[in-house]
């Protein structure tokens, strides 16, 4: 998207304080950061929501997210670390960008992460699960289908290769002290 904001500090149109900077995602410190060192990790293709990221960008944005969280641990002594993901403006996504925030935390830090719990009946929580497993069976299948059409349907036949020589195994004699 041209306007993204995140897509310019991907495309280097826009300067950040990048942590991290690879071929498919990135890690830059947030410019109204919740606490120093507080970073965001996004993929650097455009993709708002995380439904919308493919497959196969799955471990490279999270492999970040791990790295950058054991960082902020050891090199700002973080005494424990939020990771929080919104998708869309009414789960408080303030740019239209898939991004994931990584927040350093420390004792008596002004962090605020909160929400008022709800009280649910045992039939609420049987209706919510019942569709939740259904739907996420729907979306799993859908990716594995997905998964299946793009890899070859049919395999090219192996070459014969030699037989290999049965190696003896190595045996170790324990040592006595």
């Amino acid at each position: 998207m041209a306007e993204c904001l995140f897509c310019k500090i991907a495309k280097g149109e826009i300067p950040a304080k990048i942590i991290y900077d690879s071929t498919d995602v990135m890690a830059f410190l947030d410019i109204k950061p919740a606490n120093p060192g507080h970073v965001i990790v996004i993929p650097k293709e455009h993709y708002q929501i995380l439904p919308q990221l493919p497959e196969e960008l799955n471990s490279s944005l999270f492999q970040l997210v791990k790295i950058i969280t054991h960082a902020q641990i050891e090199a700002l002594g973080a005494q424990g670390v939020n990771v929080i993901q919104n998708n869309g403006a009414i789960a408080g996504q303030f740019v239209p960008h898939l991004f994931i925030h990584i927040i350093p935390r420390f004792k008596d830090d002004k962090v605020v992460v909160s929400w008022e719990p709800n009280e649910l009946k045992e039939e609420q929580f049987e209706e919510i699960q019942k569709r939740l497993i259904e739907k996420a069976k729907e979306v799993a299948t859908g990716l594995v289908a997905k998964t299946a059409a793009t890899k070859p349907q049919v395999e090219a036949p192996k070459e014969k290769e030699e037989p290999k020589k049965k190696e003896k195994p190595i045996r170790l004699k324990p040592r006595h002290a």
